[in-house]
Protein backbone atom coordinates (compact mmCIF):
# COMPACT_ATOMS: atom_id res chain seq x y z
CA UNK A 1 0.00 0.00 0.00
CA UNK A 2 1.89 3.42 -1.24
CA UNK A 3 1.81 6.12 1.78
CA UNK A 4 0.78 9.32 1.27
CA UNK A 5 3.75 10.18 3.75
CA UNK A 6 7.28 11.49 2.21
CA UNK A 7 9.96 8.32 3.18
CA UNK A 8 12.26 8.91 5.31
CA UNK A 9 16.26 8.25 5.60
CA UNK A 10 17.71 7.79 8.72
CA UNK A 11 21.16 6.54 9.17
CA UNK A 12 23.38 5.18 11.85
CA UNK A 13 27.07 6.67 12.07
CA UNK A 14 29.71 6.25 14.77
CA UNK A 15 33.12 4.47 15.04
CA UNK A 16 33.87 0.51 14.54
CA UNK A 17 31.92 -1.15 17.60
CA UNK A 18 30.24 1.59 18.95
CA UNK A 19 26.37 -0.07 18.12
CA UNK A 20 25.31 1.21 14.97
CA UNK A 21 24.28 -2.41 13.64
CA UNK A 22 22.34 -2.96 16.75
CA UNK A 23 20.83 0.02 17.41
CA UNK A 24 19.72 0.28 13.46
CA UNK A 25 18.07 -3.08 13.76
CA UNK A 26 16.36 -2.45 17.16
CA UNK A 27 14.86 0.97 15.09
CA UNK A 28 14.01 -1.17 11.93
CA UNK A 29 12.08 -3.48 14.28
CA UNK A 30 10.20 -0.83 16.14
CA UNK A 31 8.99 1.18 13.28
CA UNK A 32 8.29 -1.88 11.19
CA UNK A 33 5.87 -3.23 14.61
CA UNK A 34 3.87 0.14 14.03
CA UNK A 35 2.85 -1.26 10.74
CA UNK A 36 2.21 2.40 9.19
CA UNK A 37 5.04 2.43 6.76
CA UNK A 38 7.31 -0.44 5.54
CA UNK A 39 10.88 -0.32 6.61
CA UNK A 40 14.54 -1.44 4.89
CA UNK A 41 17.41 -1.99 6.50
CA UNK A 42 20.83 -1.43 4.46
CA UNK A 43 24.34 -1.53 5.73
CA UNK A 44 27.78 -0.62 4.26
CA UNK A 45 30.35 -1.58 3.59
CA UNK A 46 28.16 -4.33 1.76
CA UNK A 47 30.75 -7.35 1.41
CA UNK A 48 28.41 -9.37 -0.27
CA UNK A 49 28.70 -7.48 -3.69
CA UNK A 50 32.10 -7.38 -6.25
CA UNK A 51 32.78 -4.14 -4.76
CA UNK A 52 32.57 -5.00 -1.41
CA UNK A 53 35.29 -7.72 -1.77
CA UNK A 54 37.41 -5.10 -2.87
CA UNK A 55 36.70 -2.92 0.08
CA UNK A 56 37.08 -5.92 2.50
CA UNK A 57 40.84 -6.59 1.34
CA UNK A 58 41.48 -3.20 1.38
CA UNK A 59 41.15 -2.73 4.71
CA UNK A 60 42.93 -5.72 5.41
CA UNK A 61 45.60 -4.70 3.61
CA UNK A 62 47.73 -1.60 5.44
CA UNK A 63 50.11 -0.81 2.59
CA UNK A 64 47.59 -0.44 0.04
CA UNK A 65 48.62 2.55 -2.93
CA UNK A 66 45.03 3.35 -3.76
CA UNK A 67 44.43 7.33 -3.16
CA UNK A 68 41.82 8.88 -1.13
CA UNK A 69 39.78 9.48 -4.08
CA UNK A 70 40.08 6.44 -5.37
CA UNK A 71 38.88 4.96 -1.91
CA UNK A 72 36.03 7.66 -1.79
CA UNK A 73 34.73 6.26 -5.36
CA UNK A 74 35.11 2.23 -4.30
CA UNK A 75 32.86 3.09 -1.11
CA UNK A 76 30.48 5.59 -3.04
CA UNK A 77 30.36 2.66 -6.05
CA UNK A 78 29.16 0.15 -2.94
CA UNK A 79 26.74 2.21 -1.89
CA UNK A 80 25.57 2.92 -4.66
CA UNK A 81 24.58 -0.88 -6.12
CA UNK A 82 21.62 -0.43 -3.56
CA UNK A 83 20.55 2.94 -4.91
CA UNK A 84 17.15 1.83 -7.13
CA UNK A 85 16.16 -0.10 -4.18
CA UNK A 86 17.12 2.72 -1.73
CA UNK A 87 15.13 5.79 -4.07
CA UNK A 88 11.86 3.26 -4.75
CA UNK A 89 11.39 2.77 -1.26
CA UNK A 90 11.37 6.69 -0.26
CA UNK A 91 9.15 7.82 -3.37
CA UNK A 92 6.71 5.06 -1.81
CA UNK A 93 6.85 6.92 0.80
CA UNK A 94 8.49 4.06 3.53
CA UNK A 95 11.18 4.51 5.95
CA UNK A 96 14.94 3.19 4.94
CA UNK A 97 17.28 2.69 7.47
CA UNK A 98 21.16 2.60 7.05
CA UNK A 99 23.90 1.35 9.19
CA UNK A 100 26.48 3.66 7.82
CA UNK A 101 25.59 5.98 5.02
CA UNK A 102 27.51 9.09 3.70
CA UNK A 103 28.49 10.80 6.70
CA UNK A 104 30.54 7.38 7.57
CA UNK A 105 32.35 8.33 4.11
CA UNK A 106 33.08 11.94 4.86
CA UNK A 107 34.95 11.11 8.08
CA UNK A 108 37.14 8.23 6.93
CA UNK A 109 37.95 9.79 3.60
CA UNK A 110 38.46 13.49 5.35
CA UNK A 111 41.13 11.49 6.93
CA UNK A 112 42.70 9.59 4.20
CA UNK A 113 42.49 12.31 2.58
CA UNK A 114 44.52 14.51 4.98
CA UNK A 115 46.96 11.81 6.01
CA UNK A 116 47.47 11.58 2.21
CA UNK A 117 48.08 15.51 1.46
CA UNK A 118 48.00 17.60 4.62
CA UNK A 119 47.09 20.60 3.01
CA UNK A 120 43.95 19.41 2.16
CA UNK A 121 40.99 21.45 3.61
CA UNK A 122 38.12 19.04 5.19
CA UNK A 123 36.00 21.35 3.32
CA UNK A 124 37.24 20.64 0.32
CA UNK A 125 37.34 16.76 1.16
CA UNK A 126 34.05 16.31 2.33
CA UNK A 127 32.96 18.81 -0.60
CA UNK A 128 34.17 16.11 -2.98
CA UNK A 129 32.44 13.05 -1.07
CA UNK A 130 29.62 15.25 -1.15
CA UNK A 131 29.32 15.38 -4.66
CA UNK A 132 30.04 11.91 -5.41
CA UNK A 133 27.87 10.57 -3.44
CA UNK A 134 24.82 12.61 -3.87
CA UNK A 135 25.20 14.04 -7.59
CA UNK A 136 26.77 11.91 -9.48
CA UNK A 137 25.66 8.83 -8.06
CA UNK A 138 22.59 10.22 -7.26
CA UNK A 139 21.94 9.01 -3.57
CA UNK A 140 19.08 10.66 -1.77
CA UNK A 141 20.14 12.91 1.17
CA UNK A 142 19.38 11.13 4.41
CA UNK A 143 16.97 13.31 7.14
CA UNK A 144 19.21 13.19 10.05
CA UNK A 145 22.56 10.85 10.98
CA UNK A 146 21.95 9.19 14.49
CA UNK A 147 25.79 9.49 15.60
CA UNK A 148 26.26 6.85 18.42
CA UNK A 149 28.92 8.47 20.80
CA UNK A 150 30.79 6.21 22.67
CA UNK A 151 34.02 6.42 24.04
CA UNK A 152 36.62 4.86 21.95
CA UNK A 153 38.55 2.66 24.37
CA UNK A 154 35.74 1.49 25.14
CA UNK A 155 34.35 0.59 21.89
CA UNK A 156 37.93 -0.86 21.07
CA UNK A 157 37.19 -3.59 23.92
CA UNK A 158 33.97 -4.69 22.93
CA UNK A 159 35.38 -4.71 19.36
CA UNK A 160 38.47 -6.68 19.98
CA UNK A 161 36.27 -9.02 21.86
CA UNK A 162 33.64 -9.18 18.72
CA UNK A 163 36.79 -10.32 16.45
CA UNK A 164 37.86 -12.90 18.70
CA UNK A 165 34.80 -14.64 18.93
CA UNK A 166 33.78 -14.25 15.13
CA UNK A 167 38.02 -15.42 14.14
CA UNK A 168 37.63 -11.78 12.20
CA UNK A 169 41.03 -10.76 10.62
CA UNK A 170 42.58 -7.42 11.74
CA UNK A 171 41.78 -4.35 9.77
CA UNK A 172 43.81 -1.65 9.80
CA UNK A 173 41.53 0.72 10.38
CA UNK A 174 40.37 -1.23 13.81
CA UNK A 175 43.84 0.59 15.37
CA UNK A 176 42.70 3.43 18.28
CA UNK A 177 44.74 5.57 16.87
CA UNK A 178 42.08 5.32 13.63
CA UNK A 179 39.33 5.54 15.33
CA UNK A 180 40.02 8.36 17.96
CA UNK A 181 40.65 10.04 14.40
CA UNK A 182 37.39 9.20 13.22
CA UNK A 183 35.65 10.35 16.68
CA UNK A 184 37.02 13.72 16.27
CA UNK A 185 35.35 13.84 12.85
CA UNK A 186 32.14 13.01 14.12
CA UNK A 187 32.73 15.40 16.58
CA UNK A 188 33.28 18.55 13.93
CA UNK A 189 30.41 17.17 11.97
CA UNK A 190 28.00 16.94 14.61
CA UNK A 191 29.02 20.57 15.99
CA UNK A 192 28.69 21.82 12.44
CA UNK A 193 25.49 20.73 11.65
CA UNK A 194 23.69 20.31 14.85
CA UNK A 195 19.87 20.14 13.27
CA UNK A 196 20.91 17.36 10.90
CA UNK A 197 22.99 15.19 13.14
CA UNK A 198 21.66 13.73 16.04
CA UNK A 199 24.02 12.59 18.95
CA UNK A 200 23.87 10.24 21.50
CA UNK A 201 25.40 9.43 24.50
CA UNK A 202 26.37 5.83 25.08
CA UNK A 203 26.96 6.81 28.65
CA UNK A 204 25.46 7.51 31.86
CA UNK A 205 27.27 8.43 34.44
CA UNK A 206 30.42 7.48 33.41
CA UNK A 207 28.58 3.88 33.24
CA UNK A 208 28.24 1.85 29.95
CA UNK A 209 24.45 2.35 28.90
CA UNK A 210 22.18 -0.99 28.25
CA UNK A 211 21.27 -1.49 24.52
CA UNK A 212 17.53 -1.00 25.71
CA UNK A 213 18.18 1.99 27.33
CA UNK A 214 20.24 3.75 23.91
CA UNK A 215 17.17 2.10 22.11
CA UNK A 216 14.88 4.50 23.85
CA UNK A 217 17.29 7.36 24.05
CA UNK A 218 17.58 6.61 20.12
CA UNK A 219 13.81 6.94 19.79
CA UNK A 220 12.71 9.88 22.13
CA UNK A 221 15.21 11.87 19.91
CA UNK A 222 14.00 10.56 16.70
CA UNK A 223 10.41 10.86 17.26
CA UNK A 224 11.72 14.59 18.51
CA UNK A 225 13.63 15.38 15.42
CA UNK A 226 11.21 13.69 12.64
CA UNK A 227 7.38 14.00 14.46
CA UNK A 228 5.52 12.70 11.41
CA UNK A 229 7.55 9.58 11.61
CA UNK A 230 5.08 7.29 13.71
CA UNK A 231 1.91 8.01 11.35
Amino acid sequence: MTSGNKGLLISFDGTDSSGKETQSSLLTQRLGSLRRRRVHQFQTPDYSTATGEQLKHLFQDSSSAMSWTDKMKLFAANRAEHRDEVIAAIEHGDIVIYDRYVPSSLTFITIEARSEDPSLSRHTVQEAVAHTEYTENGMPLENVSIFLDMPVNIAAIILKKRKEKLADKDEYTDHIEIQSKLYHEYELLCQARPHHFLRINSLSKGQLRGIADISEAVWREIIKRLPGIES
